[in-house]
């Protein structure tokens, strides 16, 4: 492999074939207008104003970083010039993306809701765009570096990235690995419990309390909340009046089962990281992440389908990856065929969209993993056999009725409020009693009041009770015939439904819970809730407004983890995981995306814009992008194994652990 861009780590010195004086001044020329661009677009921030009105008040602050920017963008721009392999053809083009996603949701996240900034632009719009783009360009461009830098410190210096302990806890055997794992388990669990001890006795969410009632028959089963979840929390009611316990008991019991599944979940993707062979300090930035990222811990304390869905899907994932990665001439241990269909199993039937994750993600499978076919087959029939038993007898036996048939048209009826809203005064006769056919309280003149862009839970819910009396093929065909002669609104509404999902640094719709709910259909817990006085750090956490670091926009204030608390942001590290392992052409690793992609497409479907809930599994699951975008083109031998345990393109017989 040809030398590295970057300084070597024996010698401390640059390759041969250093850029003559002009490329350097070149590469200055360039850094310095990008890096001008980037500090103004920041410096006049995301609120649209005349351009001098913007950029007035500037301080040292904005001198000190544009000449940082301007140092480290000419150190990318010469270093990438010097790479063995093209770094700016992948990472231009995700810039520009990226920047006009984040100045598209800066559009939709106004009062508006529109897309005037990209469709009318200012100088505004384009300074913010291109200093964006600069920035997320050399940022992305300097992760593709350090990402070579490790393919050829592995490939041509041979370093074995799993030495001492972590190797032990991967791939170890006996006594000592189950006491490092142990540790781990410990370790992640100790960061959790404060979130416990604060929000004591736990918290539980408002849409638990339907399964709850369930439960205690005081609303008839239906499909509304997914029946697996459904069925724990009547498990939990059953032993809760067993023993007799008070409210706050049964609430703590759930809480801690919960704190502690996610744990072990947690414990499970970090022993699998040692085992692919990640360097140390990815492995340390995971265990990082799932221990002190807040909205992980704060979370799992909720008593919500979330969470033991999120445990599952991490589960899956995990072991996706794992199978993806064995060699053709390898079988995989059996523990993971066992191991990928009770995790389907458990996603599907822990949230309503587990189903469709599950049953589309298959059949896709099939193309990543076809040197295990055969397994993947038995598998999947074993998976489908116990969804259709979920979905038929299990279902029929327990009486559950239907869920609404609104939740799965969310966007559509979304499309038809915003196109109400635009285009009342214009809509011809025969649109205008569509419109009215659909909706039960509100006429097409009144719908568009009622029209929120992020949440279709007002349009939906006043579509319900009138949605017997139209067919399916009607609401489509009246749907279609809007959508055609008014695209524009159309195509808004659908972005002003998801911009939470794909805008960079956009804030969640509705954050995180850190009060319990109460008195909620019919029910009345004997636990501390919104309207009771809060004492010790819960109280000073908000009388200091500190909590509303989970739920606002205060929290992007914060480094890193202020970005962990976005949607947005989230989804973009994804991305840039993809582009990882697309670039460097393992294939097979795609694997992981699979299930992940899936669940995305569920959520743009659905009837929230970046819900904190709902993208709960791409902030836990990112170590394990991460870790396997750091894994180079090898995986880590098995030190412990004699053939050996490579990754899917080096194709070395061994076994897999």
């Amino acid at each position: 492999m040809t030398s590295s861009a970057l300084p070597s780590r024996k010698t401390g010195q640059r390759p041969s074939g250093s850029p003559t004086q002009p490329g350097r001044a070149w590469h200055h020329v360039v850094a310095g207008a990008g890096a001008l661009a980037a500090v103004a677009s920041f410096a006049a921030g995301s609120v649209p104003l005349p351009i001098f009105e913007a950029f007035d008040g500037n301080s040292i602050v904005a001198v000190a970083a544009f000449v940082a920017a301007w140092a480290g963008g000419a150190w990318v721009i010469g270093s990438a010039r010097r790479s063995a392999r093209p770094v700016f053809a992948w990472a231009i083009p995700f810039g520009i993306l990226f920047a006009l996603a984040e100045l598209a949701g800066v559009s939709l996240l106004r009062g508006e809701a529109d897309l005037a900034l990209l469709l009318h632009p200012s100088a505004w719009a384009a300074v913010h765009l291109l200093g964006v783009a600069y920035a997320a360009t050399m940022l992305v461009a300097l992760v593709l570096l350090l990402a070579d830098r490790g393919d050829e410190d592995r490939g041509a210096e041979g370093l074995e990235p799993t030495r001492g302990r972590l190797a032990i806890l991967g791939r170890g055997r006996g006594r000592d690995r189950w006491i490092l794992v142990a540790a781990t388990f410990g370790a992640t669990l100790l960061a959790r419990v404060p979130y416990l001890a604060v929000w004591w006795p736990g918290l539980i969410f408002f849409d638990t309390y339907r399964s709850l009632s369930y439960a205690r028959g005081i609303m008839p089963w239906d499909a509304y909340e997914p029946v697996g979840h459904s069925l724990l929390i009547a498990g939990w009611n059953g032993v809760w009046q067993f023993f007799g316990w008070s409210d706050a008991t049964a609430l703590a019991v759930a809480s801690t089962v919960q704190l502690l599944s996610s744990t072990a979940a947690f414990t499970f993707v970090l022993v699998r990281l040692a085992a692919w062979g990640v360097e140390r300090r990815v492995w340390g930035f995971a265990l990082a992440w799932v221990a002190l990222v807040p909205v992980l811990s704060l979370s799992s304390i909720t008593v919500v389908k979330d969470i033991p869905f999120m445990s599952a899907f991490l589960v899956l994932a995990v072991t996706i990856v794992d199978l993806s990665r064995g060699a053709r001439t390898q079988r995989a241990a059996p523990w993971m065929w066992w191991t990928l269909a009770i995790s389907a199993i458990a996603v599907a039937v822990l949230r309503s969209n587990g189903v469709y994750v599950v049953l589309l993600a298959l059949p896709l499978l099939f193309i990543p993993l076809r040197h295990e076919w055969k397994r993947l087959l038995l598998a999947s029939a074993a998976v489908v056999v116990a969804i259709a038993a979920y979905l038929g007898p299990l279902a029929a036996a327990m009486g559950v009725g239907p869920g609404p048939k609104t939740e799965m048209w969310s966007i559509p009826l979304q499309q038809i409020a915003r196109i109400a809203l635009d285009h009342h005064d214009e809509l011809s006769a025969e649109d205008r009693a569509f419109v009215d056919s659909i909706f039960t309280t509100w006429t097409v003149d009144e719908v568009g009041e009622h029209y929120i862009p992020q949440f279709a839970d007002p349009i939906k819910l006043d579509a319900r009770e009138k949605w017997e009396d139209t067919t399916t093929t009607e609401f489509l065909g009246g749907w279609a015939r809007l959508v055609g002669e008014y695209p524009v609104s159309a195509v808004v509404a659908t972005l002003g439904n998801t911009v939470g999902y794909w805008a960079p640094g956009a804030p969640s719709y509705d954050g995180l819970v850190a009060e319990s709910h109460n008195d909620v259909r019919t029910i009345s817990l004997d636990i501390p809730d919104r309207d009771d006085e809060r004492t010790g750090v819960q109280r000073y956490l908000h009388e200091n407004g500190l909590v509303g670091y989970f739920n606002t926009t205060a929290s992007l204030d914060v480094p890193v983890l202020g970005q962990a608390m976005s949607p947005g942001t989230v989804t973009w590290a994804w991305l840039l995981t993809l582009m990882i392992v697309v670039r460097r052409r393992t294939w097979r690793r795609l694997a992981l995306y699979i299930p992940i992609g899936v669940l995305m497409l569920t959520f743009l479907a659905g009837p929230v814009s970046g819900g904190m809930r709902y993208m709960l599994v791409f902030v836990a699951a990112l170590p394990i992008a991460v870790g396997l975008a750091s894994l180079g083109r090898r995986g880590a031998e098995d030190p412990t194994a004699g053939a050996g345990d490579r990754d899917d393109e080096t194709g070395v017989p061994g076994r897999l652990v």
